[in-house]
């Protein structure tokens, strides 16, 4: 728990966001309505069962078994890029980054791989991934209890960009060498079948309470008691400095909501599909998707270009999406060869190019 206080403490989106909901504590009217408790007790739910895949190295596991079957390049990074795609989208995108990155690093030690394209495209395909599901990432979970949406309709909205995004997934790949390699070695990873069988059904019943079948405190007992079952000290290994920045996001959209010049611009500007799907585009490129949802959507009922704008907008700056943060700081820590100024510039020009791509996609799928 010590150590996680010192992260906390450390962690730079905390500290500035603590500092912006003081001065909009301060400056501006904050209700306590403003903090959607659903959300954070669904995302304080969710974090908790990560908490233990990541315990038992579960995800890493199943990525180790499939990469030792792969015979060129190309298949390598297709197993990494499918995993990071369908991984995030039922586990999150940060579980996805967290878990690929070192095996991407392990993997370099033993074939040529273009670590910096692969590690850029990973994150994107993670951002694109987990929009897919109402779990897949914070602001998913926001819109489906903001907006009172119910599985079927996430999906009518997900659904048509899954696949789109997918495609490009498989086109990409072509940008990969074919050529023969030999067999990856990966480090032996011990699972129990005992462990995994309850965690699955802590999963199921965790899913249930995210998406309002059950309620969201019986979820949270779940993956509270599964987690002590399995290891005590999980709890105290959650990052919950997340759930304190998610918190510092409701206060500072709640305070900016009310300022009259801002709300008096996006009340009459946020009426039609296409200026919802803009705003929620550039906005998050300037301050992250999460808090742009959760602003957005005080002042719109168009929640699909909202979803699309919010969605699309993960793409781009390291801004757009904490998971851009994650994946820097996680090549940060494993890349020991001064190629980060290197993965900045590619990372970004990578990004740029799949959001100006999927704006065209998201502004067709908001105007149909």
């Amino acid at each position: 728990m010590v150590a996680n206080l010192h992260r906390i403490i450390r962690d730079k989106t905390f500290l500035v966001t603590l500092f912006l909901a003081v001065l909009a504590l301060s400056l501006g009217t904050v209700h306590l309505s403003d903090i959607d408790l659903k959300t954070i007790l669904a995302l304080l739910s969710l974090m908790v069962t990560i908490a233990i895949y990541e315990k038992l190295h579960l995800l890493r596991y199943i990525a180790n078994v499939i990469i030792e079957k792969c015979q060129s390049i190309r298949a390598i990074v297709m197993v990494i890029l499918l995993f990071s795609f369908f991984g995030a989208m039922l586990f999150t995108n940060d579980v996805a980054i967290l878990t690929l990155i070192p095996i991407v690093f392990n993997i370099r030690k033993q074939v040529k791989l273009p670590t910096i394209g692969v590690v850029s495209l990973m994150t994107v395909y993670a951002n694109l991934g987990s929009a897919m599901t109402p779990f897949g990432n914070p602001q998913n979970l926001y819109l489906v209890s903001y907006f009172h949406l119910d599985i079927l309709a996430f999906l009518k909205l997900s659904l048509p960009i899954g696949f789109i995004s997918l495609a490009t997934l498989f086109i990409v790949l072509f940008g990969f060498s074919k050529a023969k390699i030999g067999v990856v070695k990966t480090p032996h990873i011990d699972i129990y079948l005992k462990q995994v069988v309850v965690l699955g059904v802590t999963t199921f019943v965790v899913l249930l309470g995210v998406l309002s079948v059950i309620s969201i405190w019986f979820a949270l007992v779940a993956s509270l008691a599964c987690a002590i079952w399995i290891k005590g000290e999980i709890v105290a290994e959650v990052d919950y400095g997340i759930i304190l920045t998610f918190i510092n996001f409701f206060i500072i959209v709640g305070a900016v909501s009310r300022i009259p010049l801002i709300h008096d611009f996006l009340s009459t500007y946020m009426t039609h599909n296409s200026s919802v799907f803009a705003s929620s585009v550039g906005m998050s490129q300037v301050i992250s998707n999460v808090p742009a949802a959760v602003l957005l959507s005080k002042f719109t009922d168009h929640v699909a270009p909202l979803y699309i704008g919010v969605t699309v907008g993960g793409l781009g700056t390291f801004i757009a999406s904490l998971a851009n943060l994650l994946a820097l700081r996680q090549y940060q820590a494993f890349a020991h060869d001064g190629t980060v100024k290197k993965f900045v510039r590619q990372f970004t020009l990578i990004n740029v190019i799949y959001l100006v791509v999927f704006f065209g996609i998201g502004f067709v799928l908001v105007t149909i």
